[in-house]
């Protein structure tokens, strides 16, 4: 069986691509798991290429996959029925194979839909190994755990749930050489060096925390799984020698959960000499000087923490279970370890006033990152922000293509539509339009990267009034 994995683009009619894209790592852990098993497979990564219908029928033609595996999440899940719609009518026998965290969260919708086979629930790469030999072998779905399809009579079936991983070790690499690899484009906060090329890479899996707003654990679950010290430096070891990476960019929900495992990770990194410049997420509540110091030595430059809210009691809403002491102390202290920081905030949690909004931009100029971002929050499907949502009659749209960061639309008694987006606006323009931060951005270009990393602040910062202009 030849399988085809698709990553969809933001539109099958507008050719512009995204501003950033990162490698589509979840596709690359399946296709490994299929080479593996000696199945076929090809990646087609849409997204940073580009896909239109008459693109799309010629990968069919030139290919011939027996199945399409096309990953979902929900801003992009419309692209992904008009995906499986042309492949239906151009070739009715090739199944249609959805999965990633859309379908986990709603399946059950999405598989009435006549253009979908199948739904993957939850982690996929054994499920897919284990669906294509039962098709091959034409053994019964129902022995597939992991997937939820519609029956003949129309009735949807869901099969048992299938485990997650246990050990990720267990996994293969992602299928690097099927991806385009030095076509990325991260934003310039994310990629510090102009030599060699970037990439993205997930070191483990699960979140034990319960932040309402947050999807991670609806695909991967609560329990943290992560893969071992030797394993994460090997992949980062064949990445620095096969591909020419040298800029890199850990995209683990929590990096920084397992402090241990971390310094374990930069040591090894550092023995090996991987001259790699790297940058991660983390937690404020998972910080000390010593791992901060390691991660330095070994090549980080860049930490990005989800500050969220500066208000107290939106974070215990939330149930982000940190302090603001806590946010304070962790920018203090990576300011001063000399890492740069980045401090992300959401807009329009529950609970959210306009008093609150003040204090999350008091606490943002306080703690003065070195570069903030203001998103409107947007209930995903599966969250508890969602059910609230709904439950409460807040959500204004049922578009999934409207479930985008830089839109609004949640809006309540509090806050409207327009009270958000002006919130927005306000924090960005009140944050990045003080002389200090202008003068403090301007005293760091030393060099032409220097310079390229700014113009890509300011990038950012345009595309985002951008947007906001919009609404």
């Amino acid at each position: 069986m030849k399988v085809l994995l698709i990553s969809p683009p933001i539109s099958m009619t507008d050719h512009n691509l995204p501003l950033f894209n990162s490698l589509p790592l979840g596709l690359g852990y399946i296709a490994s798991m299929l080479e593996q098993n000696n199945i076929n497979v090809k990646i087609l990564d849409a997204y940073v290429e580009g896909l239109d219908s008459e693109k799309l029928g010629k990968e069919l033609d030139a290919y011939s996959p027996d199945m399409v595996g096309v990953s979902v999440v929900t801003p992009r899940a419309k692209q992904c029925l008009e995906i499986a719609k042309i492949i239906k009518k151009k070739s009715p026998n090739t199944l249609v194979v959805l999965g990633g965290p859309h379908i986990t969260a709603l399946g059950q919708e999405v598989v009435t839909h006549d253009e979908v086979d199948i739904g993957v629930i939850g982690e996929g790469e054994f499920t897919m190994v284990e669906l294509v030999r039962a098709i091959e072998n034409g053994d019964d779905l129902n022995n597939v755990a992991g997937i939820i399809y519609q029956g003949e009579d129309g009735q949807v079936i869901r099969t048992k749930d299938r485990e997650m991983i246990k050990n990720l070790d267990d996994l293969p690499r992602p299928a690097y050489h099927l991806l385009p690899i030095g076509t990325y484009n991260p934003p310039a906060a994310w990629s510090k060096r102009a030599d060699g090329t970037y990439a993205n890479i997930i070191t483990s899996r699960g979140c034990p925390h319960s932040c309402t707003y947050c999807d991670v654990r609806i695909t991967f679950g609560r329990r943290y799984r992560a893969h071992s010290p030797e394993h994460v430096v090997d992949e980062l070891e064949y990445l620095y020698k096969e591909f020419n990476v040298r800029n890199i960019s850990f995209r683990d929900s929590i990096f920084n959960l397992n402090k241990e495992r971390i310094k374990q990770i930069c040591r090894l990194m550092i023995q090996r000499g991987l001259d790699i410049s790297w940058e991660c997420n983390g937690r404020v509540n998972y910080v000390d000087e010593e791992l901060l110091r390691v991660m330095k030595d070994s090549g980080c430059w860049q930490i990005q923490y989800g500050v969220e809210s500066g208000n107290q009691e939106i974070l215990n809403k939330a149930s982000r279970n940190t302090t603001i002491q806590q946010i304070k102390d962790a920018f203090k202290l990576t300011q001063k370890v000399g890492l740069e920081v980045h401090g992300y905030f959401m807009v329009g949690l529950p609970g959210e006033t306009k008093e609150t909004l003040k204090d999350t931009i008091r606490l943002a100029k306080q703690i003065n990152p070195d570069l903030v971002g203001f998103t409107i929050a947007i209930p995903f499907p599966g969250t508890e922000f969602f059910e609230w949502a709904k439950e409460n009659k807040y959500l204004r749209t049922d578009d999934w293509n409207s479930f985008v960061y830089n839109t609004a639309i949640v809006e309540t008694p509090e806050l409207s539509i327009n009270d958000l987006l002006a919130a927005q606006k306000k924090a960005l323009r009140s944050y990045y339009l003080r002389p200090s931060q202008i003068i403090r951005k301007a005293l760091k270009m030393r060099s032409f990267n220097d310079l390229k990393i700014n113009l890509g602040y300011a990038k950012v910062l345009l595309f985002s009034f951008k947007d906001i202009y919009k609404g």
